[in-house]
């Protein structure tokens, strides 16, 4: 069997430009795979513990030569506008500190986004405008996610390279309250309810749309560069 990458994230939506025409699957536990030829796609829903589920789940689907964390992110300075792809050269877990760098286990690099990339900070929950200022003084990184260090755990305990590359989905003063209590405890966002929720509520329509057209703008940005990163693999090997 071909060893293919093997790329994790949050919401099957953030990567349908990429998968909309590969094989689509359901685990016993629920997570959703997709497969090509060169790639797995695993989704599990947002947070640590859904992204491990992911990733364990991608790789029994066969041999991996690589761990991706992709999706969306937040940025953490003026620099990164919405729709901006991220390439990380390394991973930063806010709740132990710990530093994982986009790297083999041996620490040879294996990915030309190394070197070059940007700071990834990995929180617990969603974060506000204010939350991000915050982290950006602590860290000084360049964006935020509920995901990445959670695969890089994975990767370095399987032994297998990580790479992680995002797409800004909302920039660093972007705010919009409440957004948490609409997770399931299965990470998925309950889109229906909060459609209801906004619906209510005239004045955080223009910000809504904000955040659809944004979150969008990105899904098509990351994906293409993930078409042209599993173009450029050299690492076809059979097992």
């Amino acid at each position: 069997m071909r060893s293919r990458i093997a790329i994790i994230a949050a919401l099957a939506r953030e990567l349908q430009p990429l998968v909309r025409n590969w094989k689509r699957e359901t685990t016993a536990a629920g997570v959703v795979v997709y497969s090509s030829e060169k790639a797995i796609a695993a989704f599990a829903g947002m947070g640590a513990a859904r992204a491990h589920l992911a990733t364990e789940a991608a790789l029994s689907f066969g041999p991996v030569h690589q761990l991706t964390s992709a999706g969306w992110a937040g940025g953490l300075h003026s620099g990164l506008t919405a729709g901006t792809v991220c390439p990380v050269h390394a991973v930063i877990d806010a709740s132990s500190g710990q530093l994982y760098e986009i790297n083999e286990p041996n620490g040879a690099v294996t990915t030309d986004l190394a070197g070059k990339g940007m700071l990834l900070v990995t929180v617990d929950r969603v974060v506000s405008a204010e939350q991000k200022h915050r982290l950006r003084e602590r860290f000084a990184a360049d964006l935020v996610d509920m995901e990445a260090a959670s695969v890089a755990r994975a990767a370095r305990a399987h032994q297998i390279p990580f790479a992680s590359i995002k797409a800004i989905s909302d920039e660093y003063n972007f705010d919009l309250p409440g957004m948490e209590r609409f997770i399931s405890p299965q990470g998925q966002f309950q889109e229906g309810s909060f459609a209801a929720y906004v619906a209510l509520r005239p004045g955080l329509w223009k910000l809504v749309g904000r955040m659809a057209r944004a979150s969008s703008r990105a899904s098509l940005n990351l994906c293409n560069e993930l078409e042209r990163f599993l173009a450029a693999d050299e690492n076809p090997g059979k097992a």
